[in-house]
């Protein structure tokens, strides 16, 4: 269950956040997850509804958004989206030289604070 120690690093960062900004309280925490990171978002929502109980964070709402797989063939250039994490051959070449573009990021995309 990796989203549990996803989920303590963020909480550890938003705290940190708090603390040098004078913010009162975190509100809304919206977080995009590349599909490749392999979180399941229940799970994160469960890791995180946990944790935050007795922090400054407690009743903050977490919205995830999820970023599918980009990938882009360095032969042809041909760039596409799909969900088969697994398949690097470029659908119009056939090449295995192929680069993912998106699909990795963990990144906090914006915050409500007061």
């Amino acid at each position: 269950m990796h989203e549990l120690s996803m989920v303590e690093s963020l909480i550890e960062e938003l705290l940190k956040l708090q603390k040098e900004h004078g913010w009162e309280r975190i509100c809304a925490i919206r977080l995009r997850i590349g599909a490749m990171r392999q979180v399941i978002p229940e799970i994160m929502h469960f890791a995180f509804d946990i944790t935050v109980q007795g922090t400054l964070l407690e009743g903050a709402k977490l919205v995830l958004e999820t970023v599918p797989l980009k990938k882009k063939c360095r032969t042809c250039k041909n760039m596409w989206t799909d969900g088969d994490e697994a398949v690097f051959l470029c659908g119009k070449c056939g090449s295995s030289d192929v680069e993912l573009v998106e699909g990795m990021e963990l990144e906090i995309e914006s915050l409500e604070v007061e």
